[in-house]
């Protein structure tokens, strides 16, 4: 019998876990933030809608109403972070103009919801407290942000982790980056690398429902790679499931979705 190093088996173990992930990303929305312009002249407001589906840029979607954005802000090239108000029912405008040049981060969380698998099918926005017959539960959290430009790129804020119990975290700024050129990311599960897929994927790559062009994992580190295979809005995903719930008696699991969108020119 052909012996098996311990690495390759450990390699083989989590080719499986990440084929398994992949199999539950593919049934989930994603939450991405779609700004009105990731590159703004100089004293300019900011302005983005929330997306909610399975296709990345999705011409007359209607976007998230606001009230689902639990919340909702902007962060500065200096780090700081400023209010993001509601204009209608589903875009969040800067509360004034933005003035510091620089790299900017629009940031939003999801307001998050269970969903219950029973005998009878799924009931979302339920836990096993609220159905009968229920065989298991999962409670989502959904992160997203997007990276963009005030006059000229620069700062480091937008580099740095900002606190999200999951996040994807640039390691260069992608408005530096052209076609071609390799993106790092780190992703983050409660401060920590974590191990799991990122997928990413440009407006205009494909109309189907969960394609992406890029497939990748992160390393022990926590570290992917992203080759900007084309220019234009990108968007990346990245998820991490199966976590112990606090309370078993209300819900089983606890699922965590990170995104960030960008362009480049």
């Amino acid at each position: 019998m052909k012996h098996i190093s311990r690495n390759s088996f450990q390699v083989f173990i989590h080719a499986i876990l990440l084929v398994a992930l992949f199999a539950v990303t593919v049934h989930a929305h994603d939450t991405w933030i779609t700004m009105e312009s990731y590159y703004l002249d100089k004293s300019k407001s900011a302005s983005f809608t929330v997306a909610n589906a399975h296709k990345f840029v999705i011409p007359g979607e209607k976007p998230l109403a606001a009230d689902q954005a639990q919340k909702a802000f902007f962060l500065g090239p200096d780090g700081k972070e400023s209010a993001a108000i509601v204009e209608g029912n589903d875009k969040f405008i800067s509360k004034t103009a933005l003035k510091a040049e620089g790299s900017y981060l629009a940031v939003v969380k999801k307001e998050g919801g269970f969903a219950t698998k029973t005998v009878d099918g799924i009931k979302r926005g339920k836990s096993k407290k609220d159905v009968k017959d229920a065989v298991e539960c999962t409670f989502s959290e959904k992160y997203a942000k997007a990276l963009f430009i005030l006059g000229k790129a620069g700062g480091a804020a937008v580099l740095q982790p900002i606190g999200q119990p999951f996040e994807i975290v640039p390691l260069k700024d992608p408005a530096t980056l052209k076609k071609g050129d390799e993106l790092p990311v780190k992703v983050l599960l409660e401060g920590k690398p974590a191990r799991t897929i990122v997928f990413g994927t440009y407006a205009g790559f494909s109309p189907e429902a969960n394609t992406f062009a890029y497939t990748t994992a992160t390393d022990k580190e926590g570290v992917a790679k992203i080759r900007l295979l084309s220019n234009g809005p990108w968007l990346l995903v990245a998820k991490q499931g199966d976590m112990a719930y606090p309370d078993a008696t209300v819900c089983d699991k606890k699922a965590y979705a990170a995104t960030l969108t960008f362009q480049i020119q």
